[in-house]
């Protein structure tokens, strides 16, 4: 590899997450969400007016379209040919895009997919985020990878690894997204929760909009502002709990011993959080283990 592509600037910070300003979200729908198989969406995209989502059970992006009834109905928008990858099965946590192309997440392989038109591609094509976020803390424990990505402009993205720790990985790619140019790694502290508790929140989206970061803190059920501070660091700040919403009886699951949302998108409106159930059954319904779409207005 060329040298010039071989920069890592690192990062190790134990960074506050200390929630000082939460405002519950009040004005909201929830839909449940259809699909000829049962799925397990595990990230979420608006792009063009259109939601988009990832599953994890499948090498595919559905795409989104709200009906009556408080309905959602997922159709597959493109079937993902891993082969092209030498791959059987990608782990799909997270959804982004770049102009028409979009881009996936895969946990199983620490790395980011580029869907342009039928073609995928590797990003970057050799080696990836994971050694050096690893040497800087992250990357710990099994089942605990790359879970969201949203681009920033200019080649960069900004990655969230899930938990145990949580943490950001902020990764500039060259013009082609085939090397790595520079990547910095933060670790975040975890204290917005009960220390005793079975798991610490996961950071299990993210979402740039209108110039701002937001992420999604599953087990804390919380949406939260993201800010990259004057020294690099990305800072916390004003929070939005929707733990109401999916503890409601009528929306929550049987199993509620963790959080369950795993993507996160808006426009100029409204918040959307995707719900992934692992298809277990609505806690009055045991016939029914569709996922979950929340729309709530943003203030």
């Amino acid at each position: 590899m060329n040298h010039r592509f071989n920069f890592y600037c690192l990062l190790l910070v134990f960074s506050t997450i200390a929630v000082a300003e939460t405002e519950r979200l009040s004005d909201f729908e929830v839909f449940k969400v259809n699909s000829p198989e049962e799925i397990e969406p595990s990230g979420l995209h608006i792009k063009d007016g259109v939601l988009y989502t990832v599953c994890d059970d499948a090498n595919n992006i559905y795409r989104l379209s709200f009906k009556q009834d408080s309905l959602v109905d997922a159709v597959v928008d493109q079937k993902l040919d891993v082969t092209q990858l030498a791959a059987m099965n990608l782990d799909l946590e997270g959804i982004t895009a770049v102009g028409d192309d979009f881009f996936v997440v895969s946990e199983t392989h620490h790395k980011l997919v580029r869907v342009v038109g039928d073609e995928i591609k590797w990003v970057p094509e050799l080696g990836g985020v994971y050694a050096k976020a690893h040497e800087a803390g992250l990357f710990q424990v099994y089942n605990a990878g790359l879970e969201a990505a949203t681009y920033l402009g200019n080649q960069t993205f900004l990655l969230a690894v899930e938990r145990e720790p949580r943490g950001l990985i902020e990764v500039t790619f060259d013009q082609q997204y085939t090397h790595i140019i520079k990547q910095t790694n933060q670790r975040f502290a975890e204290d917005i929760n009960d220390p005793s508790a079975a798991r610490q929140p996961d950071l299990t989206g993210l979402f740039s909009f209108g110039g701002k970061i937001f992420g999604l803190h599953r087990n804390a059920y919380l949406i939260q502002e993201i800010s990259k501070g004057a020294d690099g660091l990305y800072q916390t700040g004003k929070a939005w709990s929707y733990e109401h919403i999916v503890r409601d009886a009528k929306y929550a699951y049987q199993d509620m011993q963790f959080g369950h949302a795993e993507g996160l998108a808006m426009d100029d409106d409204y918040f959307y959080l995707i719900i992934d159930n692992n298809k277990n059954p609505n806690a009055k319904n045991p016939n029914d283990k569709r996922p979950l779409l929340i729309r709530a207005k943003r203030d």
